[in-house]
């Protein structure tokens, strides 16, 4: 009995589903603990450099882009008169899928950047939910040091408006409307 023969009999009926399941359960296992697609938005300078001033400058949006992609995930805080501190509590990778350019002006360009996060451990209940709405003026005017990550901006101002010296924070949203406006959500919790 030949091959084909096989594979077109009762047995080879079996051996496809068999086949098919063995698929599946192996999708099934490679996707586990990855969450759907989040967003990550990167506020750029556009710089004109070559060389190594090139690869510091990819260097540090990338930096930008795993720093917003681990805020899917609790970081615990303290506040001391004025000063924030952030802590990860937990491992994390993530992966990075598609980038698009969002908005552009001669000095900056929005980026906003798929990543899926994998490995996160599962979120605590929220003790209460901030959403913060600001524009791309709001953060580039008022974003200091965290101008470059709305993300990062978002979390810190969400942290500092709260009641909470200490806790969990993290992001459970990020949308950008095309029309100059961010609206992002952070979970905060006291535990």
């Amino acid at each position: 009995m030949d091959t084909v023969a096989a594979l077109n009999g009762p047995r080879g009926a079996t051996m496809k589903k068999i086949s098919l399941v063995v698929l599946v359960m192996s999708a099934v296992v490679a996707f586990a603990g990855a969450d759907g697609p989040r967003y990550v938005y990167e506020m750029r300078e556009l710089i004109k450099a070559t060389g190594s001033a090139a690869s510091q400058a990819w260097a540090m949006n990338m930096g930008v882009v795993s720093e917003a992609a681990r805020l899917y995930t609790p970081v615990s805080f303290t506040k001391v008169g004025g000063t924030l501190s952030l802590s990860m509590d937990a491992t994390m990778s993530f992966s990075l899928g598609r980038s698009v350019e969002v908005e552009r002006s001669d000095e900056r360009v929005l980026l906003r950047h798929e990543v899926i996060v994998q490995g996160a451990p599962k979120l605590p209940r929220a003790s209460k939910k901030a959403t913060l709405r600001f524009s791309l003026a709001d953060l580039v005017k008022n974003g200091g040091s965290y101008a470059g990550s709305p993300l990062m901006y978002a979390l810190r101002k969400a942290i500092a408006d709260s009641s909470y010296q200490s806790g969990r924070a993290w992001i459970v949203s990020a949308m950008y409307n095309g029309a100059g406006r961010f609206s992002i959500v952070v979970g905060l919790s006291k535990k």
